[in-house]
């Protein structure tokens, strides 16, 4: 598996009151450039039967203690 990079963070877009601040097209497109960067990362993570066998996981996890009979990933 190779080294993950470390990835800075791109600067709050909120304010101390948890307003929203307006963000440069520049800001936009460099948090989307960081959001592709980070999903590429993950595609090299784990082979396919570690991940076949985490989605069994999360999907037994998921269906657990449902309000609903019905299951959120098939039977």
């Amino acid at each position: 598996m190779p080294a993950a990079s470390v990835l800075a963070s791109p600067p709050r877009s909120f304010d101390a009151s948890g307003r929203a601040l307006p963000l440069t097209r520049e800001e936009i497109d460099q948090r989307a450039a960081l959001a592709l960067q980070a999903l590429d990362s993950l595609e090299g993570m784990g082979d396919e039967e570690e991940q076949r066998e985490t989605f069994a996981h999360l999907a037994r996890a998921v269906n657990e203690d449902r309000l609903s009979d019905r299951p959120r990933f098939g039977s």
